[in-house]
């Protein structure tokens, strides 16, 4: 978004990295500290709005359009096309050997397995608290987990089960099982822009800015992505702007040279969430 809006526009973008999470997000933005940030359907719907899921994503979309709208005058646009739902994730051999497909399936082994979450999914409606409802059972032990350490960590044997993201290139990588989510407990989570109504207002070329990603992404080239920046330990803004030229968007004057992970903006949102 920032690359974008700095190509097709005059304005300049002040880059605001590693908030915290989905609820900080929401307070800098609603407390205009923050113009606009990318946020998951899902994530508004259960954590910020505190609703029920919907069944389908458009239902979703709708609801918090129109309650970002009357309640913080704040606008959703058009998702940028990938959903990044949270996946209860196991090892391929596993699966195999226990006979799993579907979260239900681990009820029977639930008590002998440890889970790795991340600290958002072991505290949030839509996430733990809210499965083991759902499904009626828990892990014998929860580990709270950085999300960028829960992928080796089940590839090690460190933990047998952890709610890995859709989007996440290290799924296949290091050959694990996404569960058939049989209940349909998890909401979707389509990533979106979500802006101030008055920066809107105050800088109206911005909506044709956001309208250039509509439906851009979709869940494979997001994996992709992700694995750039998570395995391979590329700049995420080099990784980004490199998709952007690649889909004629911006050209590539000036692109700026791979920068170490430490020296970069961020790496994709890894939801801290669905979150943030």
């Amino acid at each position: 978004m920032a690359q974008l809006i700095e190509a097709e526009t005059d304005l300049s973008v002040e880059r605001r990295f590693n908030l915290g999470g989905t609820m900080i997000c929401h307070g800098a933005l609603v407390q205009n500290e923050i113009d606009v940030y990318a946020e998951y359907t899902g994530t508004a719907l259960t954590a910020i709005l505190k609703q029920k899921v919907l069944p389908s994503p458009e239902e979703t979309f709708a609801a918090v359009a129109k309650a970002y709208r009357q309640q913080w005058d704040c606008e959703w646009l058009e998702p940028f096309g990938f959903n990044n739902t949270y996946t209860l994730t196991v090892r391929q051999q596993d699966a195999q050997t226990s006979g799993w497909r579907t979260i239900g399936d681990l009820a029977r082994d639930a008590e002998d397995l440890r889970a790795g979450f991340t600290a958002e999914f072991a505290e949030r409606p839509d996430g733990y608290p809210g499965l083991q409802e759902a499904y009626g059972f828990h892990f014998g032990s929860v580990r709270d987990m950085d999300p960028g350490l829960m992928y080796r960590a089940i590839a090690q044997g460190e933990v047998d089960v952890i709610c890995a993201f859709a989007t996440d290139g290290r799924i296949p990588v290091y050959n694990l099982l996404p569960l058939e989510d049989d209940r349909r407990f998890f909401p979707p989570y389509f990533a979106a822009p979500v802006v101030r109504s008055e920066t809107l207002r105050e800088h109206p070329s911005l909506r044709l800015v956001f309208e250039r990603l509509a439906g851009l992404l979709d869940d494979l080239n997001m994996q992709a992505l992700n694995y750039e920046v998570d395995e391979k330990r590329r700049s995420p803004a080099a990784v980004a702007r490199e998709f952007l030229v690649s889909r004629n968007l911006i050209d590539n004057r000036d692109a700026p040279g791979e920068l170490k992970p430490s020296e970069s903006d961020s790496s994709a949102r890894s939801r801290s969430g669905p979150s943030g």
